[in-house]
């Protein structure tokens, strides 16, 4: 830095603080601002003065003192550059403050703008917790919902499963009440046919013996095994003398019915076989290869007739001549029903479906449509009336007429 830099700089810190210098002289130029050493003018030699000694003439003199007062600046210029400095000085301090104030409002305004951020920032994080814990309360509510589907579906199957095995033990109690049941209306006409009136053939009415009233006095329906009453049917019958049987008197009507003729039995004689001629009388033995397999030919199941053909042609019973009593009725309706169960049971469950259609019935599985559809039969191919016949045991009964009150018909 020269030296007029560094007084411009000193002047320009404070006039008051520091001492004021006047500005150098070029002792070449005799201008101000610079040193003899720093003239750019070297060449020119204004000063004339001679040696300071007469000794050494070759040597120039420094100049004086004196000389130099003669270009000081008059004080008025002086003031004037004084207060034109200051006045910048104040400029550039007012251009300083309009800086820092600028700065400042920049920094603020940055800082708001940070601070809003910052709040964004804060309530977008918020935001996120609050979607976060909403879906995991979303997903517990899920979870919740499907862990109750589940267990109202299984309880929905165990409900299912308990009623299939209620239903199927209730279908095998009621089979076996059925078959009871049957077993004792069968065993109840049996009864009735010895116990009731005369039939149409005049035969005898059988007396009972003394010693079959005790044996007689047992109740069917406490027995639990059909052997029992089959063993009591068999001692019942072994009763029965055919030597008490009458013989038909002379002047029974026939009708009119010509004599029943019979074809003369004839033994078949044994014819044998002829045996025809054939190329190859006897089967070569020929071995099996190993790596071979023989596939037998699918067997071919009989052809059975169409079920309406087979349901038409059906057992009917014809009613035999003469009057039909209400024992020897429930009788014909216990075999047709027996015969049409026999006919049914090769049905599958299309064909009983379709059977219970036509006669509109409900169609709850295979045994039970089998016997709802030999009962509808049944009923239908003889019609109850409105008295029911009780049978009475012979042990029982005292009369020789069969006695008829109404009953509750048994279903």
């Amino acid at each position: 830095m020269s030296n007029s830099e560094r007084w411009d700089d000193n002047r320009g810190a404070g006039d008051g603080d520091r001492r004021q210098y006047r500005a150098p002289t070029c002792f070449n130029c005799h201008e101000q601002g610079h040193y003899a050493n720093q003239c750019p003018h070297r060449d020119r030699r204004q000063h004339s003065s001679p040696p300071s000694t007469s000794m050494d003439s070759k040597r120039s003199r420094s100049p004086r003192r004196f000389e130099h007062r003669r270009y000081v600046s008059p004080p008025r210029q002086d003031v004037e550059l004084r207060g034109k400095l200051a006045a910048l000085s104040q400029g550039v301090a007012e251009m300083k403050e309009h800086f820092e104030a600028e700065k400042a409002k920049r920094e603020a305004k940055e800082q708001r703008r940070l601070d809003k951020e910052r709040r964004k920032e804060e309530e977008r994080r918020i935001a996120e917790e609050e979607e976060k814990r909403r879906m995991e309360e979303e997903a517990k509510r899920e979870e919740k919902k499907r862990k109750k589907a589940e267990k109202a579906k299984r309880e929905a199957l165990l409900r299912a499963e308990m009623k299939k095995e209620v239903t199927l033990h209730a279908t095998l109690l009621m089979g076996e009440i059925k078959d009871d049941w049957i077993n004792q209306m069968k065993s109840s006409v049996i009864l009735a046919l010895f116990a009731g009136k005369q039939d149409v053939k005049g035969k005898k009415k059988m007396e009972p013996e003394p010693g079959a009233v005790s044996s007689s006095s047992t109740d069917y329906s406490d027995e639990g095994s059909e052997a029992s009453m089959t063993q009591e049917i068999s001692d019942k019958t072994k009763q029965l003398r055919i030597s008490e049987k009458r013989k038909r008197v002379a002047d029974v009507a026939l009708e009119g019915s010509p004599p029943m003729e019979m074809p003369t039995k004839r033994t078949p004689r044994k014819i044998a076989r002829p045996v025809l001629p054939t190329d190859r009388m006897t089967r070569a033995k020929a071995r099996k290869k190993a790596g071979c397999i023989t596939v037998r030919a699918k067997k071919r199941s009989p052809v059975k007739p169409p079920l309406n053909k087979v349901l038409k042609s059906g057992w009917k019973a014809t009613p035999p001549s003469g009057r039909i009593t209400p024992a020897s009725k429930a009788l014909l309706r216990l075999r047709y029903r027996d015969a049409f169960m026999r006919e049914l049971k090769d049905c599958n469950a299309d064909e009983l479906q379709r059977i219970c259609r036509e006669e509109g019935l409900h169609y709850e599985g295979k045994i039970h449509a089998i016997l709802d559809i030999a009962e509808y039969r049944s009923r239908r191919q003889f019609p109850e009336g409105d008295r029911a016949t009780e049978v009475i045991p012979l042990s029982v009964s005292t009369d020789t007429e069969a006695v008829e009150t109404p009953a509750d018909v048994v279903e």
